[in-house]
């Protein structure tokens, strides 16, 4: 038997509470208008059983909800379970609060704090659901095990607005690849296809299968070494001449091969291999050859500097001794001249009085005096760079000597470090080979028992009996044949399109299938909106109804979210059967109300079907199931209460 829902409680960040109490067995109806948080209610109860992401819609709830509550009952066993509203823009919760034992009254927000984790809270929801310890164990693929835990069951128990009246969507949270893998791996368990001793028989068969490859192993360490892979000792041979540990000419002609890779695996190839170290001196080299190459520049640089000077005293040279010469001409004249304000050539006045012959004069003497300094200087400058270039040669000489020896250095380094992956690479054939003589040689006191392994042999397969796939495969077929007849009936009670038709339930594609005279028609291929909800209620009424018949550990709830969308006005306010307009509309909510019912009446209890809808039909068994009707002011969160 699983859980049941007793009450939610919503609490606000003054204190005041907002419960919501249930009928513990049958039709519960939350009627209303839109945008009363009815369709909230499953968010609520998902995030309270465990689920990781906060999924309530932006707006009134987040803003004035402190808490969310769930009081749960199994047998008289009774826990309360809280979680806080992370606020807007927020996914996930951080806070759970676990109370469990008789509750005579509900927790105050005071009482409320973080006692347990998420992780915690999930695997505690999964055991109290009845889940035991399970695990589908894919055939093929890559996979991993799969373990049902109470998440998978939930995918079962809430139909959103936005999920019953889909066409390619039959269960929940489907739009995943991996969720909907998971759900279809663990329905077998939740039918009861795969018993717990199922499982049993699993761990069971994983521990003979243990004992075997024990048994096994023994054996074939005591099997002949010539029963070794040949190909395995060629190998071996041929990496040991690789590594220079076999000779080249060395042939494995017999069984005396496997005590010869003995001796070898004994080689201790540390004393193989002899390297020196060239780090330091390939370092010292280069440090030489840059300080070389750094006082070659500053000698090239200092002579290219000399050469710039000598160049440009040679131009001053010249310049000066033009100037000589313009004024040597001053000894054509033996005496002073006249006025020299008058030009001596054309006898015109000048602005500038003619210099004197003895100015001139004295100007010619200090440009010999110039033009000498120059001659004494020039042999000096260019013995100074006769001087740099023979350095500069000698120095070009050490350069290349330096760096000879540095190519030497280098050269010598690759083949110690050739000499060094040698030394690695000998040390790991050994080690593999020492492994391998270990493999093939039996150990003297490893007596293997072989009437032991015929025995274990014989219990796998004893166990592989009562495991076999085929059974399941026809346990979970029988059960869907089960379930199918049950959906048929209740067809009966709508008027679908197919009605009359043979439904079934398609545990791999997880949709309702309609097999009729021209083939099998799925969910998919299925017209209108009315024929999508009909089938998505019918199909998990009737799971519902093979979960309590059989007492499967699947959470004894289904809430029905919008499930007349189809056919209400988006303004109908009472939510009366007056307010469609199509007579024929009309008749498919009352129908499909009386499915609910007679379904709710049948499905052994305890069974709760929550709907969260506009409709309020005006029968007494439909006006007996009203747990809450929000129209006018009120809705699942008063009004009055203050934002956070």
């Amino acid at each position: 038997m699983s859980f049941i829902i007793r009450e939610i409680v919503i609490y606000s960040h003054t204190g005041e509470t907002r419960p919501i109490s249930f009928n513990s067995s049958g039709l519960n109806i939350i009627t209303g208008k839109s945008k009363t948080g009815k369709s909230a209610i499953i968010d609520i109860i998902d995030y309270c059983l465990g689920r990781g992401s906060y999924n309530v819609a932006e707006g009134v709830i987040r803003k004035k909800v402190s808490w969310f509550g769930l009081h749960l009952e199994k047998d008289g066993d009774e826990v309360f379970i809280a979680r806080d509203n992370p606020g807007t823009g927020a996914s996930t919760g951080s806070k759970v609060y676990f109370k469990r034992g008789k509750l005579e009254e509900r927790p105050t927000i005071d009482e409320i704090e973080k006692n347990t984790t998420e992780s915690s809270l999930k695997t505690f929801i999964t055991q109290y659901c009845g889940i035991v310890e399970n695990e589908h164990r894919p055939v093929v693929g890559t996979r991993d095990p799969l373990s049902a835990n109470i998440s998978h069951a939930l995918f079962m128990c809430f139909q959103p607005q936005g999920v019953i009246a889909r066409k390619d969507q039959l269960f929940n949270r489907m739009d995943d690849t991996f969720r909907a893998l998971a759900l279809r791996d663990t329905l077998p368990y939740f039918l009861g296809a795969v018993d717990e001793q199922h499982f049993r028989y699993l761990s069971e068969l994983d521990e003979l299968r243990k004992q075997a490859r024990l048994l096994e192993a023994q054996k074939g360490k005591q099997l002949q070494a010539i029963e070794v892979s040949r190909s395995r000792v060629t190998r071996l041979v041929n990496d040991g001449k690789r590594v220079g540990l076999i000779p080249q000419d060395y042939q494995a002609v017999d069984d005396s091969v496997f005590d010869y890779l003995s001796q070898i695996a004994k080689t201790d190839v540390e004393e193989a291999v002899d390297y020196q170290d060239f780090g330091e001196t390939i370092t010292q080299l280069e440090d030489e050859r840059r300080s070389i190459w750094n006082r070659i520049d500053e000698l090239s640089k200092d002579r290219a500097a000399t050469e710039a000077f000598i160049s440009a005293q040679t131009d001053f040279g010249r310049e000066v001794s033009e100037q000589k010469s313009r004024l040597s001409s001053i000894g054509i004249y033996k005496e002073q001249l006249g006025d020299r304000t008058i030009c001596p050539l054309c006898a015109l006045p000048q602005d500038e009085p003619t210099p004197s012959v003895s100015e001139i004069n004295a100007a010619l003497e200090d440009v010999d005096r110039q033009l000498s300094s120059v001659h004494k200087e020039s042999p000096h400058l260019l013995s100074h760079i006769s001087t740099l270039s023979e350095k500069i040669q000698a120095l070009t000489l050490d350069l290349r000597e330096t760096s000879k020896e540095l190519r030497n250095a280098i050269a010598s380094d690759e083949q110690a470090q050739m000499a060094q992956e040698q030394l690695v690479s000998r040390a790991r054939y050994v080690g593999r080979l020492t492994n391998f003589i270990e493999t093939v040689s039996p150990e003297d006191d490893d007596d293997f028992d072989g009437a032991e392994l015929d025995r274990v042999k014989a219990l796998i397969e004893t166990v592989l009996s009562k495991l076999r796939s085929e059974e399941t495969e026809s346990r979970i077929t029988t059960f869907l044949d089960f379930i199918g007849q049950k959906m048929t009936e209740y067809s009966q009670m709508l008027s679908l399109e197919y009605q009359g038709s043979s439904l079934r339930l398609d545990a791999k594609k997880l949709t309702v299938v309609a097999n009729t005279e021209d083939g099998p028609i799925p969910l998919n291929r299925m017209g209108s909106g009315e024929n999508w909800v009909g089938y998505h209620v019918l199909a998990h009424l009737a799971l519902h109804w093979w979960f309590r018949k059989r007492d499967r550990p699947v959470p004894a709830f289904l809430v029905l979210d919008q499930p007349t969308q189809a056919y209400y006005p988006p303004d109908a306010v009472e939510g009366s059967l007056d307010e469609i307009k199509i007579d024929a509309d009309r008749r498919a909510v009352h129908s499909l109300f009386e499915l609910m019912h007679h379904a709710c009446q049948e499905i052994s209890a305890p069974f709760q079907l929550i709907v969260l809808d506009h409709a309020h039909l005006r029968f007494d068994w439909f006006e007996n199931a009203i747990v809450e009707e929000w129209r006018g002011e009120d809705a699942l969160i008063p009004s009055s209460w203050p934002n956070g």
